[in-house]
This record gives structure tokens, sequence and C-alpha cells, in this order.
């Protein structure tokens, strides 16, 4: 296994500071224990986000995992800054060219395809929530997708159908590429 796959970053809010709730940090162990490496990055601005995106261009970084607040039109960052799909794809692009981009944030499947209409070779594939989650179905839904692209003989979609039969019918969203919408196996 060569460096890590998986990319995780994680802006929680201010009240999820103060309560001490965090979701990617022990998604992180998770996905260890699976024999997959992650590295997990918190980031509370802008400016580390665009650290943090830059990042992914690594050639071994084939998942891109963002905890955060969110809703359809973006995401919200520790410091309380939102930022919009337009704002993320200036952020991130070309960095996540390649990628397959998992929102762990509430609602950002509703809006989150957006990001394929400024470059339809923005990211391979993004899967999001659209609806409302909470940090554990968060945890159960892509512990279970992450162990799910360790076996070759799924697909992205299929992966995407037991998510949803996990957390409930509809709670989760796959938009692709039109330009290349190849996923990866990870730990292999």
């Amino acid at each position: 296994m060569k460096g890590n796959e998986i990319l995780i970053i994680e802006s929680r809010g201010a009240q999820d500071h103060f309560d001490d709730r965090y979701e990617a940090a022990t998604l992180k162990q998770v996905l260890n224990l699976q024999g997959v490496k992650a590295r997990h990055i918190e980031v509370v601005n802008k400016k580390y986000l665009a650290k943090a995106l830059k990042l992914a261009a690594h050639k071994n970084i084939n998942y891109v995992h963002i905890s955060a607040h969110g809703c359809n039109d973006g995401i919200e960052l520790t410091d309380g800054e939102f930022v919009s799909w337009k704002e993320f794809d200036e952020l991130a692009w070309p960095h996540l060219k390649g990628v397959c981009i998992c929102f762990s944030s509430c609602s950002v499947g509703l809006g989150a395809d957006e990001l394929f209409s400024y470059h339809k070779s923005f990211c391979n594939a993004i899967v999001a929530p659209t609806r409302n989650i909470t940090w554990g179905e968060g945890i159960v839904a892509f512990s279970a997708f992450y162990h799910r692209a360790s076996n070759e003989e799924t697909s992205t979609d299929q992966d995407v159908k037991v998510l949803n039969h996990i957390v409930g019918a509809g709670t989760f969203k796959l938009a692709s590429s039109t330009f290349n919408s190849t996923t990866y196996v990870v730990g292999s």
C-alpha cells in the first residue's frame, strides 16, 4: 500500500469544538482498522481549506472526504465563513481532478453537482447526502462505503445503494462526471 489513499478534510462548527464532537478522526481510525491509509486534516478557514485541497493532487489520493456543515449551496467552515460551490471550484480546481469526493455534510447532494458546470472534469464523482445527517450516520455510512470500495467486485453506484439501505432510501446521491467517472479500489 503506497501512501494515503483517502484525504479526510474536516471543518467542524464552533459548537462542535466546544462539545468535542467530531466525525473525521473517528472515520480515520475505522479506515486504519480496515487497512486503508487515510490522512486527516482539520481546517478552520478558506486559507487552510485551499491548502488541504491542494494535497489531493498527490498521486496516491483516490478519495477526498469532506466533513463539514453544509447545505445545497455549499459548506460552512469553522470560522463561520460560507464556501459556495463557485468558491469551492476556485479553491479546488484542478486539484480534485481524478478523485472521488465524498461529502459528509448535510444536504450538499442537492447542489454539489453544480461543480461539474464549471469544469466537467472537476472530479470523477461526488457522493453526498441529500438531507440532514448526523455525525453518527456519516461515520456508519462512510465506514461501509469505504469498506465496500476495498472490493473490486462492487461499483460506486452499488456502494451508494448500500449507503441508502443503511441510513435511509434516497439519503445519498452519486453524481458522476461525464468526462471520467472512474472510481477506485482502496486498500489494494
